[in-house]
């Protein structure tokens, strides 16, 4: 997120896409406004575990926070919020009650690192059949307190979209509504 902001402000990028959860809207609001940002709603979800299609927990049509006991969480590793401490934030999102986690910056490291171990999991936004099916991939809901997050489309306020900008918008929401349903 703060890379994406910082490249729109700093690097002359015109769009960028930022996740967070929903409980710090007000945060990002007020940062597009003091940073003279447009702020558009993308999408809106929860999360889902990803798993490798062998792990145990794959047989489950539904998994509780206690069946993850024991299993290796794969967590992206820079969450920020406007105004809120790293260690706050932190708090929240990776709660201290898992024994074994990795840090991955990436998205694709990530996916590989589930895809490649029956033992991992990770909280993530709904992915495709077809990512799915390369990774060999399950997703599965958690019976936990549901987190909604939501992707904003962030962007200059003095930046007039582009017809191509507005065909990429127009198609990243259809294809957010199939993977949100």
């Amino acid at each position: 997120a703060l890379r994406a902001i910082n490249n729109i402000l700093e690097k002359d990028y015109k769009l960028g896409i930022v996740r967070y959860a929903s409980v710090y809207d007000k945060q990002f609001r007020d940062m597009a406004e003091s940073k003279n940002l447009n702020y558009e709603m993308i999408a809106e979800f929860g999360y889902v575990l990803l798993m490798n299609k062998n792990c145990p927990l794959a047989k489950k049509d539904d998994v509780t926070f206690a069946d993850l006991e024991g299993y290796i969480q794969i967590a992206h590793a820079d969450p920020y919020v406007p105004s809120v401490s790293l260690s706050e934030i932190k708090k929240e999102e990776l709660p201290d009650d898992v024994d074994r986690r990795i840090f991955v910056f990436e998205r694709a490291g990530a996916l590989r690192l589930v895809a490649e171990n029956e033992e991992a999991y990770m909280f993530a936004s709904p992915l495709s059949e077809a990512t799915l099916s390369r990774y060999d991939l399950v997703q599965r809901v958690c019976k936990s307190p549901k987190k909604i997050y939501r992707d904003v489309l962030v962007y200059p306020k003095n930046y007039a979209l582009t017809a191509q900008d507005k065909a990429f918008v127009t198609c990243l929401c259809e294809e957010k509504r199939k993977l949100f349903r």
